[in-house]
């Protein structure tokens, strides 16, 4: 009889066994597996250890909602990870169906978090992988290279010590930063009407070594600089520009050297302030579309 009661007990375990494995096996994997699963690489040289209004560090690699997705991301960016592995929370269902969504082409969310974190951590692809149960890895392909930012990051060091002296004051150095780029850089004509990207003037590269520049150049070697001389700042987009955005005497301020660099039907090189370290009032009294942004992105510059 006691048999007969431990057969009928087996037969019902392996019943329930088989009306819930996939609960069961989910439970096994996120408990026992997936946390044991879950590396977190050293961070390289270039994280920045503070966070923005619209996006933050976070040691969370169980996102369940879109918020705790983007800071994730950022935090992959931002610690200049190349691969890694988290995984979709548990009450998260759209997870994947957001994870498509932010890394598609076309999407504004994850450009926005590659103007938060270091121009040397920022992407120029990511590839993700996502399986039926939630494990996600991201492979980042930076923008710029060990042997780009050896060369960068030796020109920036020569140029400061020329450039800056001593008992400057931040507004001094970053004013002495801003003249040097303009006067020794020209707006690439030859990408916008030619599609010559030869000279990488979207990147810092391009005015630092080729003296020619896009919105992106002129904002990526700026902050550059200003990560030499420990001002906090990052970009803002707008649809088709880019500029920096920059902490200085407890205030954030605007600076473009895009639009302090204009382009003249002479070819004379000119030096403007009008984009100098001005708030958000002075910019938007401009009315210039093209510093039009989306202040959700963008919470500090609102």
């Amino acid at each position: 009889m006691k048999k007969f009661f431990s057969f009928i007990f087996l037969l019902i375990l392996l019943f329930v066994v088989y009306l819930y494995r996939t609960d069961i096996t989910k439970y096994i994997i996120y408990n026992y597996i997936y946390k044991k699963d879950i590396k977190i690489p050293e961070s390289n040289d270039y994280k920045r250890d503070y966070d923005f209004g619209y996006i933050k560090n976070t040691d969370n690699f169980y996102p369940n909602n879109k918020q705790e997705l983007y800071n994730v991301f950022y935090t992959i960016l931002n610690n200049g990870y190349e691969d890694f592995t988290f995984y979709c929370g548990k009450e998260y269902s759209s997870c994947t169906k957001d994870i498509k969504e932010i890394t598609n082409h076309d999407n504004q969310i994850l450009s926005t978090i590659n103007n938060y974190v270091h121009p040397y951590n920022s992407y120029n692809t990511i590839s993700v992988n996502i399986n039926n149960l939630g494990r996600v890895n991201v492979k980042v392909q930076k923008l710029y290279t060990s042997d780009d930012i050896y060369k960068i990051n030796n020109e920036i060091d020569k140029i400061l010590n020329q450039i800056i002296k001593p008992n400057m004051t931040d507004k001094d150095k970053i004013k002495a930063i801003h003249d040097y780029i303009i006067n020794n850089t020209i707006y690439d004509k030859k990408w916008v009407d030619l599609n010559d990207k030869t000279a990488r003037s979207n990147m810092a590269y391009g005015p630092l070594f080729n003296k020619t520049a896009l919105c992106g150049g002129y904002t990526d070697l700026m902050e550059l600089f200003l990560e030499k001389i420990n001002i906090k700042s990052f970009k803002i987009a707008s649809e088709n520009h880019i500029w920096n955005y920059i902490y200085i005497d407890n205030e954030w301020k605007h600076l473009d050297l895009t639009w302090d660099d204009p382009v003249t039907n002479t070819g004379k090189n000119l030096l403007k302030y009008d984009y100098f370290l001005i708030n958000t009032i002075q910019l938007e009294q401009k009315k210039d579309k093209n510093h039009i942004y989306n202040k959700n992105l963008y919470i500090e510059a609102q």
